[in-house]
């Protein structure tokens, strides 16, 4: 097994081309028209492609992965978003019925989350937590 380090441009060119349950492997293997068998008695069976932040499978959807972890609820009227290695912060929420100040609040917890390296995921996961505690808006 061999590693080599590429740059986050490669990887996300890698990660474009690759479909849903790829291994990088597949997908250079594809690009360069190899066979998907090793052609050689001495090729490798398998070869790793290091890149930080990163996990060997692609999804068409998703490309990054979190690094760190996220917590959000809803507890006491008061929305709460914290990540494992820095301050939380609140936010009191209005009525379930003022749409303007939950969409207020919501943009400021994304911005929070987002400031603080949020992955895509993460900042759905801060919807979420108002949504399901009945803090709906629409487009």
């Amino acid at each position: 097994m061999r590693t080599i380090e590429i740059s986050d441009a490669v990887w996300n060119e890698i990660a474009a081309r690759g479909k849903f349950g790829e291994t990088e492997d597949n997908v250079l293997r594809r690009v360069f028209k190899l066979s998907a068998i090793a052609e050689t008695g001495n090729e490798p069976k398998s070869k790793s492609i290091s890149a930080p932040v990163h996990k060997s499978t692609f999804s068409a959807r998703r490309r990054s992965f979190a690094t760190k972890r996220l917590s959000c609820n809803v507890a006491r009227n008061q929305l709460h978003v914290a990540f494992q290695d820095g301050e939380p912060q609140s936010w009191t929420l209005p009525s379930t019925s003022d749409k303007v100040a939950i969409r207020i609040v919501r943009d400021k917890a994304v911005r929070f989350a987002q400031e603080h390296g949020a992955t895509i995921g993460q900042v759905n996961a801060v919807k979420k937590a108002l949504t399901d505690n009945g803090y709906h808006l629409t487009k």
